[in-house]
């Protein structure tokens, strides 16, 4: 009898240690991948992120670390100051957490914070950061403020998916880069965990309540980690954000990386960078548009639009003079709007002037020209909003269109 039942508790403790611990309490958005899988792709020398949540995962289930010691862990560093980060002050309360000391210290060997901030270049609208990645090189995030009329203040995290940019986008300073790098999705989410400390550390009125992923590169060419990402930021023990706090941004790289972000996190918001409903003219300020019509794009849209809900896409678009402001293309963005089979909602940006469209004479329209345009969609019945606040940040370069790092 006596070996039966150590035969079983044997079998059992296999079983269990066979079966990764997933911090799924809180968890709004599922990992694509097992831990071990998202652990070898994103593999990197060094010490590695507290913010790689899968490599925690694996951590916890080979040291029989248990859910919450996982959910001390992000307590305690979610809630900690720059003093509290050390590694001493960590070990103290980790071990009033009950974590196990041998794994305390195997853990803090392990992991660490490993971004940086190398400068902060600050504007009336916020402020941009250039952030240092574990490999040396430079990427930028921006902190946006926003003050409503009762006079709260909250904020938004513009982070990078990509060190620099295939698209190459006529308009765009990140697309002179060209890609560099894809960035893993710890390191996205550091970004968003050092500007959250920025506002701790300088006593800023307000909190981040609203993370978009337009910086720098284009999400869905980088998707399993932008996803990844996704699940922290919407984690109910880490960011803790709703998921319709939470945009992805996409110049319309992949129909079917669309149509799977609206599968697999439908209540995330979708804005794609559109800039002209018509096929030619969208082709020559995105390259890249040339691989995807835009009447598939569409298609994609209404899809995601089903999925998540008749909520549909937030369409960008940035009014260049003379390229994209006549009439006849707000009679197309019209028409392609009112076909969609969810409501979308246009933001006209005025272009932010950059090097790179310096290369083809691109200029910001005239105020009145603006205006015409945001009065040609409404009288069509199309909701419209020209964003003047996307011009905040100009002084510092950190404005809609103008991240690029030159030292990446």
């Amino acid at each position: 009898m006596t070996s039966s039942i150590l035969l079983i508790s044997l079998l059992l403790a296999i079983i269990e240690k066979s079966h990764p611990l997933i911090l799924t309490s809180g968890q709004r958005i599922p990992s694509r991948q097992s831990i071990h899988q998202h652990a070898s792709q994103n593999a990197r020398l060094g010490p590695k992120s507290f913010f790689d949540l899968p490599a925690i995962e694996k951590f916890a289930t080979d040291n029989d670390l248990k859910e919450h010691h996982l959910k001390g862990l992000y307590r305690v560093l979610m809630n900690a100051d720059r003093s509290t980060l050390e590694r001493t002050v960590l070990e103290e309360q980790l071990h009033a957490l009950s974590f196990p000391k041998k794994q305390i210290s195997s853990l803090l060997s392990t992991f660490s914070l490993t971004c940086s901030i190398q400068r902060i270049e600050k504007s009336k609208g916020g402020a941009k950061f250039v952030v240092q990645l574990p490999n040396g090189k430079l990427i930028e995030s921006v902190l946006i403020r926003h003050e409503r009329h009762n006079g709260d203040v909250r904020y938004t995290t513009c982070v990078s998916s990509q060190i620099g940019c295939a698209k190459k986008c006529s308009f765009c300073a990140t697309g002179t880069m060209g890609l560099v790098g894809q960035l893993s999705s710890a390191e996205i989410l550091e970004q968003i965990y050092l500007l959250q400390q920025y506002v701790k550390e300088e006593k800023l009125p307000g909190q981040v309540g609203n993370v978009v992923f337009m910086g720098m590169g284009e999400p869905l060419d980088n998707y399993d980690a932008v996803h990844e990402a996704l699940r922290g930021i919407t984690h109910q023990c880490l960011f803790g954000l709703k998921a319709k706090k939470v945009t992805v941004s996409t110049v319309g790289a992949s129909a079917q990386k669309i149509r799977a972000l609206a599968d697999e996190a439908p209540q995330v918001c979708l804005a794609l960078s559109l800039h002209s409903a018509i096929q030619s003219s969208r082709e020559v300020l995105i390259p890249s548009a040339i691989s995807i019509h835009i009447d598939d794009l569409g298609d994609a849209l209404d899809y995601h639009a089903c999925k998540s809900g008749g909520r549909g896409a937030m369409l960008e678009y940035l009014l260049i003079d003379g390229i994209n402001d006549s009439n006849e293309e707000a009679r197309a963005l019209t028409e392609f709007c009112l076909k969609r089979e969810g409501s979308v909602y246009v933001n006209l940006i005025p272009y932010n002037p950059t090097l790179a469209g310096d290369d083809f004479g691109f200029r910001t329209p005239l105020d009145e020209r603006i205006n015409a345009f945001h009065d040609n969609l409404k009288a069509s019945g199309v909701k419209a909003l020209v964003r003047w606040s996307t011009q905040n940040g100009r002084d510092a370069n950190g404005a809609c269109g103008q991240l690029v790092s030159s030292t990446a």
